[in-house]
């Protein structure tokens, strides 16, 4: 145990090497950003003695954040491959776990892109059944389309990805016609890569079953969604 444990913090910091703390300028700006409009996107929703889930936790560092600023909140994460001790927080490891309970805030951060369609659907499903009344659901997803996408095909390409996977003709239409190429199917692990990713697709579900509180993009929130990197939005049931 103690070696998967090593081997999570392993894979913790080398994703932080390659977001947050990139040696590539862009890179590290859209990351921090990300963070910065994740954590004020969760506390103005959270209570100070709320109940939140963020699905898709990882290594819970978005929850010990929460928990340094809502000490009293209680905080939930699922992660299925989560394999570290847990303490500032209770991880669930699958949506069946969390029958019966209510959420004030649900959360998931450059998540649903991963998700196969039945995966969103149950993502869908969790929030129907387990958001509270008067509880907000608040997502990013990444912008694969646009001028925006150049620099992460690059950044890609420089650190892997799904960059390797696109032709110059795809990416030139995803880049200039905003049409992206078709999804890659599920890896081994099950979860899908960014490859023609359309969070509009995603906006239109969630405008269509549930109500749209707020929408941003980041980090340029003032430029067209072409020039930005992610996608932010908070919504509720009707």
């Amino acid at each position: 145990m103690a070696s998967i444990g090593n081997s999570r913090k392993d894979k913790a910091a080398a994703y932080e090497q390659r977001t947050l703390h990139s040696r590539n300028p862009l890179a590290r700006l859209s990351h921090r950003a990300r963070l910065l409009e994740a954590m004020a996107a969760v506390m103005q929703a959270l209570p100070a003695e709320g109940t939140m889930l963020d699905f898709g936790c990882a290594q819970g560092q978005l929850l010990n954040r929460v928990h340094a600023a809502r000490p009293r909140a209680r905080l939930y994460g699922i992660d299925p491959l989560q394999q570290q001790a847990i303490r500032n927080y209770t991880h669930l490891r699958s949506i069946p776990e969390c029958d019966g309970m209510s959420f004030d805030v649900i959360t998931a951060f450059e998540v649903l892109e991963h998700l196969s369609e039945p995966g969103a659907d149950a993502f869908f499903g969790l929030v129907r059944r387990c958001l509270s009344s008067g509880g907000f659901c608040v997502i990013s997803v990444p912008n694969m389309l646009g001028p925006a996408l150049l620099p992460k095909l690059l950044h890609g390409v420089l650190h892997g990805g799904s960059a390797r996977e696109y032709t110059s003709r795809e990416a030139l239409a995803a880049a200039v016609l905003l049409r992206g190429p078709s999804r890659v199917p599920p890896g081994k692990s099950g979860t899908m890569r960014h490859k023609g990713y359309d969070w509009r697709k995603t906006r239109a579900r969630i405008a269509h079953e549930f109500e749209v509180i707020a929408e941003k993009v980041t980090p340029l929130p003032w430029l067209w969604w072409g020039f930005n990197s992610q996608w932010f939005c908070t919504f509720r049931n009707r």
